[in-house]
């Protein structure tokens, strides 16, 4: 289920992935990729920022919109968000190097020096977009990402419904493979690399039985003028419901050991 390459007309970009197709959506102040056939699936989205103390969701507005431009087989997103001290951010959906995935890749910068403290990029993928009662696990990346919850960027809403799983062993990578199964008989698989990642939140129906959303929370370090964050994600459509684990294994093997893209 490979992904092709981005095609531009007048200012919609859009993709074939995983059999489907997909436009960049930048509507509601997130930006990312969204099904063209009607359905509710928002996958690899820009949905927010968070520091110490602060959060915005929906804080890619269309008026910190820098420019999108079709960079060879990526499409590019530049936003500088106000208020967020000469925050730059530069985020490039493309297929993976083998083309079975898409990547996204993210990167931060800023002009200012001692003001963003432990700064989060969060990205959303979306499955079930309708209103229910809900229950959100958040893995930490260690123990000090399981502090960021609590230092007040998250809301009380939030908190009350929040179960913090255990930090995991120095000898464990955090943030493994997760796959989702999907209405159509497919499974979707989300792969992130271990330290680019303060913590990962995934959402259930109240029962637990399905997923419904996941959230990373990118970088969670102090940013300063002269220092650059890059981070990135690889989405993969799988056959079947219940993918083979060897299968999981595999994909996420490679994208542990291959490069980053080169260019912008």
């Amino acid at each position: 289920m490979k992904a092709t390459n981005w095609r531009r007309s007048a200012d919609d970009y859009t993709i074939e992935w995983g059999g489907r197709g997909w436009t960049l959506d930048t509507s509601g102040g997130r930006i990312g990729p969204r099904t063209t056939d009607g359905g509710t699936q928002r996958l690899l989205v820009l949905s927010g920022l968070t520091a110490t103390g602060r959060r915005e969701d929906a804080a890619f507005r269309a008026d910190d919109l820098v420019g999108v431009e079709l960079l060879h087989s990526r499409v590019l997103a530049t936003y500088a968000p106000r208020g967020w001290h000469g925050l730059t951010i530069r985020a490039a959906w493309g297929p993976s190097l083998d083309g079975d995935g898409l990547d996204l890749e993210v990167q931060a910068s800023t002009s200012t020096v001692g003001e963003l403290r432990k700064l989060e990029i969060m990205v959303e993928s979306t499955f079930i977009d309708t209103p229910g009662a809900r229950s959100t696990t958040v893995e930490p990346r260690d123990r000090f990402a399981a502090l960021l919850s609590y230092d007040g960027r998250e809301s009380a809403e939030v908190l009350q419904r929040l179960i913090t799983a255990p930090v995991p062993a120095s000898s464990d990578h955090p943030f493994g493979p997760l796959a989702v199964p999907v209405e159509d008989a497919t499974t979707y698989l989300e792969i992130v690399h271990p330290y680019d990642v303060s913590r990962r939140a995934v959402e259930t129906l109240a029962d637990g039985s399905t997923i419904a959303a996941t959230r990373y929370a990118l970088f969670g370090y102090d940013l300063e003028k002269g220092v650059v964050l890059r981070g990135r994600l690889r989405g993969v459509w799988l056959a079947g419901p219940r993918a083979d684990r060897s299968a999981i294994v595999d994909q996420h093997w490679r994208f542990l050991h291959e490069p980053p893209p080169l260019g912008g």
